[in-house]
């Protein structure tokens, strides 16, 4: 019992050190522009544009920063006016928000390639 004493007082010790360590390692934080940008996205882009989880097929490419620097006018005139596959969203987002999203996607790194097909495949019985 004693011994657990001191392990927990040096855990409780070390890991204000350690959780201070990773914040600072982490990327900046995003603004309040790309907050929105993300809450928006999470509501209205990413049942397609997010990674394909299990069970779920993703219908639009994955957007990450590479692809919108540079290109943000292009970005923006897709959403608002969408493109043969996808809808537009000029009369369900301000224009304030796309600018927003765009922001946010300016933060995004390019995802990891996902070693299941995006389909989900063969799941088997869900029991």
């Amino acid at each position: 019992m004693r011994h657990f004493r001191w392990a927990l007082l040096f855990c409780l010790g070390i890991f204000p050190l350690a959780a201070g360590a990773q914040q600072t390692s982490a990327d900046k934080p995003l603004t309040d522009v790309q907050k929105l940008g993300h809450r928006v996205f999470e509501q209205r882009c990413g049942i397609c544009h997010e990674q394909a989880r299990a069970g779920f097929q993703m219908y639009g490419p994955p957007l990450y920063k590479d692809l919108v620097n540079g290109s943000e006018d292009a970005i923006k005139e897709i959403i608002r006016n969408g493109s043969a596959k996808m809808p537009g969203f000029k009369l369900g987002l301000q224009p304030s928000e796309i600018d927003a999203i765009v922001e946010y996607l300016k933060t995004v790194p390019k995802p990891q390639k996902s070693a299941q097909p995006a389909t989900g495949g063969n799941m088997g019985p869900l029991d």
